[in-house]
């Protein structure tokens, strides 16, 4: 393994996309190496976002395989309480359905924020808030990626165990693995060891505070330094290699069909499992999880024709530089330098980022203003979903606290609202205020707003 190759490779992407710190390590063919590169030492703790669910869609299958449930049952066997807006759904949603995004639920992702400003919510509260988000689509119609249902699976996941998901995390997974390094949730880790976070927005890198993912459950909670994070990928690469036939296996198999949607590449298939992306590239099947969160990026993969495997976390916002590294250790691995992976990627990326300021500055128009503050506006505004969302006043002007963050709420030339969410979503989202209501776009695949009553 050629280490100097990989502190190189770790350098340009550092240097390219303004990386304040990153972790690389690669498993091949019985060697390892990991090391933190930047303004960060090895121990250090990096939020595994996504990545998270890989650890919870195995613990689910080692469930199944003990035969405590079945991967078929639906989660109303282990959780008589649950509820959805879809009755069907609610009736014969699985732990399948479950872990391979097939529920007929949007993402709802800005509802892991909207009650921090006042209470967040515990994993049951959440899990509960979630019977009251609106479907778009029937069960298993198609994939469209949820953490929200992996909290709600969390929850039903704990009434079969009779404990904290967690507990059983640490026993069955990490204590054998000797993740000494890994936690399941920020407020168990030293604080101090977590890296600082850093997001990038419209050519400008800054510092954010460290903000919590909220009570989610085995869908984005866990940190984890890197040389803790290449042993997991070392381990599900011995798992998918040595299970047929069982749970586990399933979880490595597609279940529902994932479009590839990176513009480069060259992906032919995607799917995802339990848990677990997977697509091809040069020929190679390989498996997967990114793991996005404010501040953060993170990355597991492996090739078992290979006996590959290649982990990354760092500290920079929704970066795609952890996709980059990837594909430049599978052509490492083969012997094949025809593509700067860094450079290629960074391009693409710079486009994308520039089209989508083009469009916000559109819809902003030529000259938005803030909206000013009225007195009879201000308070809470609750949804039964989404929860709370506050309207504030900030130098007589108007702001939307949607979590610990307040967003200005700007005007066009032709009247139209926005809040200006750049933190986490990186867009406006449209917002229209009536007497005593709040409609807020909270998610568009819905096609229509989201309604806030005034408390």
């Amino acid at each position: 393994m050629n280490k100097q190759k990989i502190a190189d490779l770790a350098q340009k992407a550092i240097n390219t996309f303004n990386l304040p710190s990153l972790g690389i390590g690669v498993y091949h063919k019985g060697e390892s190496f990991s090391h933190v590169y930047g303004q960060a030492e090895q121990d250090n703790l990096y939020p595994l976002a996504s990545i998270s669910k890989t650890f919870f869609a195995t613990a689910v299958c080692q469930l199944a395989d003990e035969g405590k449930i079945n991967l078929d049952d639906p989660l109303k066997k282990s959780w008589p309480e649950l509820k959805l807006e879809d009755k069907y759904a609610e009736d014969h949603l699985t732990w399948r359905d479950a872990l391979s995004h097939q529920s007929g639920l949007p993402a709802h992702d800005l509802m892991r924020f909207t009650n921090m400003n006042k209470h967040d919510l515990s994993l049951k509260e959440k899990a509960e808030h979630v019977g009251h988000l609106k479907p778009n689509h029937e069960l298993r119609y198609k994939m469209q990626y949820s953490n929200l249902v992996f909290a709600l699976a969390t929850h039903a996941f704990e009434q079969v165990i009779g404990e904290d998901y967690g507990t059983y995390e640490h026993q069955h997974l990490l204590e054998p693995l000797k993740l000494t390094r890994t936690y399941i949730n920020h407020h168990e880790a030293p604080r101090e060891d977590i890296v600082k976070p850093y997001i990038r927005d419209n050519g400008i890198t800054e510092e954010v505070p460290f903000i919590a993912p909220g009570k989610v459950g085995g869908a984005s909670s866990m940190l984890s330094s890197i040389s803790d994070l290449l042993t997991w990928a070392e381990y599900q690469l011995k798992l998918q290699k040595e299970n047929k036939n069982n749970a586990i296996a399933e979880h490595f198999l597609p279940q529902s069909i994932m479009a590839p949607s990176r513009a480069y590449g060259g992906a032919n298939f995607g799917a995802y499992g339990l848990g677990m992306m997977m697509e091809d590239y040069r020929g190679h099947k390989y498996f997967y999880h990114s793991g996005s969160y404010i501040g953060y990026c993170s990355f597991m993969g492996f090739v078992p024709d290979l006996d590959l495997a290649f982990v990354s976390t760092t500290n920079m916002d929704s970066t795609d530089a952890i996709f980059a590294l990837a594909y430049q250790t599978i052509d490492d691995t083969l012997g094949i330098s025809d593509t700067d992976w860094t450079s290629k990627i960074k391009q693409i990326v710079d486009q994308k980022l520039a089209t989508r300021e083009e469009n916000i500055a559109i819809l902003k128009g030529k000259s938005p203003k803030n909206f000013a503050a009225k007195d009879n506006l201000l308070g809470d505004y609750e949804n039964p979903g989404y929860g709370l969302i506050t309207l504030n006043e900030k130098d007589g002007n108007l702001t939307v606290t949607i979590g610990k963050w307040d967003y200005p709420v700007i005007v066009n030339e032709k009247g139209k609202m926005y809040v200006e969410e750049r933190l986490y979503q990186h867009e406006l989202l449209p917002i229209e205020i009536h007497q005593n209501q709040v409609l807020l776009w909270t998610e568009r695949a819905l096609k229509e707003p989201t309604t806030f009553t005034k408390l």
